[in-house]
């Protein structure tokens, strides 16, 4: 799964680099430990119009009236099939901006002990999550990030990883014209993320009120772990 990530880039630069043609809201400040049921950034588009909006991270479903969701993640293999997400896949589909993200590997020494390892890439600084969202009747927005099976940089770490567009991607993902989600996935074909890295985080990242740069830099994993990115 995708629990945290961070979103630090400027806002020109992820207005360029996702065609934005309009800014409704934006984070105001970088985000260093995105949690689930905060606010995140996240671009639509309505016919060729690109929007950058906030939207609460957590997809809240028409039908119920729980709160805060849990549903912070879909899963590419089942999202066309799973009744929370076949119409949201179908018509609501948008693209996340995020500078990388967060998981979490048990360590040997304790029971239930993880260490956090942030992911991210060099050559690509704003990447782009693919996600789903739902609007409800008053005009609040949610969302859930695609997610698919990891890497091997990531799959050392964890199974799951966040499903990520390249720019060539972007106009068939948004393409509200689009309505077959199956076919969606289909056009996209073999979708390769860019070449990430990875590198164990200080636990201080643990907590959802930890914030800063501090939180992406290196640090010495748990004895038991081997550092296994440079």
């Amino acid at each position: 799964m995708c629990g945290r990530y961070t979103a630090v880039a400027d806002l020109r630069e992820v207005v360029t680099t996702l065609g934005v043609d309009e800014v409704i809201a934006a984070l105001d400040e970088p985000r260093f430990n995105i949690a689930p049921t905060q606010q995140v950034s996240a671009v639509i588009q309505n016919d060729n119009h690109r929007q950058l909006d906030l939207f609460s991270w957590g997809l809240q479903l028409p039908w119920t009236k729980l709160a805060p969701s849990n549903l912070i993640n879909a899963r590419i293999e089942s999202v066309t099939e799973k009744p929370s997400f076949r119409e949201a896949i179908r018509y609501r589909r948008c693209l996340i901006p995020a500078s990388g993200w967060y998981e979490w590997q048990s360590t040997m020494q304790s029971a239930g002990r993880k260490q956090p390892f942030y992911f991210y890439s060099k050559t690509t600084p704003v990447l782009a999550f693919a996600g789903i969202y739902e609007l409800a009747e008053d005009n609040s927005k949610s969302l859930a990030i695609i997610t698919q099976s990891a890497d091997e940089v990531v799959s050392p770490i964890h199974d799951r990883m966040p499903f990520i567009l390249s720019n060539r991607d972007f106009s068939t993902w948004l393409d509200p014209n689009l309505t077959d989600g199956e076919f969606v996935l289909k056009k996209l074909g073999n979708v390769k993320p860019p070449a990430l890295l990875g590198h164990a985080v200080s636990t201080e990242v643990n907590s959802a009120r930890s914030q800063g740069a501090h939180l992406i830099a290196p640090s010495k994993p748990q004895p038991a772990q081997p550092t296994l990115f440079d």
